[in-house]
């Protein structure tokens, strides 16, 4: 049932208090999931970042011989 119809029927503002607590609550632990998450997702992106590194270099080294070989 839309809120204004429940304000219509009941009268109050609770059932958006109750609501906007919840909401609140589901909030408060998407943030305390994320948080723990966030080792593992700075794990991950230091890999990937090393990798990329190591790929950039690679890629330079293969330059150089292909411009010395012609």
């Amino acid at each position: 049932m839309p809120a204004w119809i429940r304000r219509l029927v009941h009268g109050c503002d609770d059932v958006e208090a109750a609501d906007s607590e919840a909401a609140l609550e589901r909030a408060r632990q998407a943030m305390r999931a994320a948080e723990a998450r966030q080792p593992t997702v700075e794990a991950v992106a230091a890999t990937l970042r090393r990798a990329r590194e190591e790929n950039h270099f690679a890629e330079r080294i293969e330059a150089a011989f292909r411009g010395a070989a012609q």
